[in-house]
């Protein structure tokens, strides 16, 4: 599902990933940790595809990324793969629930069923009395749980996430990771970055980012 061979990335003279190999298949929960600084967000972002590597081949969903035009590429990211990034990117003038939506439509998802898939995945985020709320009315940890209810409403088969509950308390950050691994178990590949030691129970194989390497823990 995620397959990447000699991903390579240097930054000046630092290199920070070294001829680095992944293979995520569906159905598996991988976590990647590693000290701060040590290239898991440059991973992360080449992974999917929001920044390019210096060399190295890479494949999501079965698709061969390295030679794919932006169109798409685009239409890959749309149809196939959520992310959570530690940015909520949230439109500031539409409430909780469009802001949720908002990949149904682009997906021409009917509005009946993007507004009811919407609203229950903000329940599960126990974000049932906030969908018509703006962004600015909720607070930053609710604000994370809208923007994952949005990653995960399109079902994907590949998702991305980026330190997910880092700004959640350990309710809410237990309802992201039960959302997390509902979809897993529904047959997604998931790629997560974390330097929470407490979330590794939930993985299925965890790998450390070392000298630009992952070394399986």
């Amino acid at each position: 599902m995620i397959k990447a061979e000699g991903l390579c990335k240097s930054y000046n003279r630092l290199k920070v990933l070294d001829n680095l190999d992944l293979h995520i298949p569906r159905g598996t929960f991988c976590m990647i940790t590693g000290r701060s600084g040590s290239g898991k967000s440059t991973l992360l972002n080449i992974l999917s595809r929001l920044d390019n590597g210096d060399s190295g081949s890479l494949w999501l969903a079965g698709t061969a990324i390295n030679d794919i035009s932006h169109s798409s590429l685009a239409a890959l990211r749309r149809q196939k793969i959520g992310f959570i990034f530690q940015s909520y990117n949230l439109i500031s003038d539409i409430p909780a629930w469009e802001n949720v939506a908002m990949p149904l439509k682009y997906n021409r998802v009917k509005y009946f069923h993007r507004r009811s898939r919407a609203i229950e995945a903000l329940r599960k985020m126990g974000l049932e009395d906030k969908i018509y709320h703006l962004p600015h009315q909720l607070s930053g940890g609710q604000q994370q749980r809208v923007a994952v209810a949005r990653a995960l409403v399109t079902k994907p088969q590949i998702l991305f996430c980026d330190e997910p509950t880092g700004n959640l308390d350990r309710e809410s950050a237990a309802l992201v990771m039960d959302g997390i691994i509902s979809l897993r178990n529904s047959g997604s590949a998931v790629a997560m970055i974390t330097h929470d030691n407490s979330l590794l129970r939930y993985a299925d194989v965890v790998y450390k980012l070392e000298k630009g390497k992952l070394v399986e823990k």
